[in-house]
């Protein structure tokens, strides 16, 4: 048996983008990237999925607005987002969700580094019944 690697920047799949649901459990460690372990680290394991590459997240969720799925705290690379802890995905209430109006879907407020208080930095909010 022989085994690939899989460039998945190169492959046809498409990337996710705020505010889309996502329906999967588990997912690509966005503050290591996958690797497990911390860019110029030194083999220091990532805090956040604990070296295992991936994380679980129940859903439904959606991309983190405020790190844009970074998981990391511009400009700093060093420390977690503060919505996502870290993960790159947020988790929501529902599927019928709609870009917050107070944020425009952001995850923060024009002109201030905060998350936004409508939606907490997801950017999305639960449609009411219109």
């Amino acid at each position: 048996m022989t085994w690939q690697t899989i460039d998945l920047s190169k492959s046809n799949t498409r990337r996710q983008r705020p505010g889309e649901v996502l329906t999967e459990n588990v997912y690509r460690c966005a503050f290591c990237r996958g690797t497990g372990y911390l860019s110029g680290g030194k083999g220091i394991k990532c805090q956040v999925c604990r070296g295992a590459g991936e994380v679980k997240v129940e859903s439904p969720a959606v991309i983190c607005a405020y790190c844009r799925g970074t998981g990391k705290v511009e400009p700093r690379t060093t420390l977690t987002c503060t919505v996502c802890k870290g993960v790159g995905v947020v988790r929501v209430e529902t599927t019928e969700i709609k870009t917050c109006p107070t944020c425009k879907g952001r995850g923060r407020k024009s002109g201030s580094s905060l998350p936004c208080l409508s939606c907490r930095g997801s950017g999305v909010i639960p449609k009411e019944n219109e």
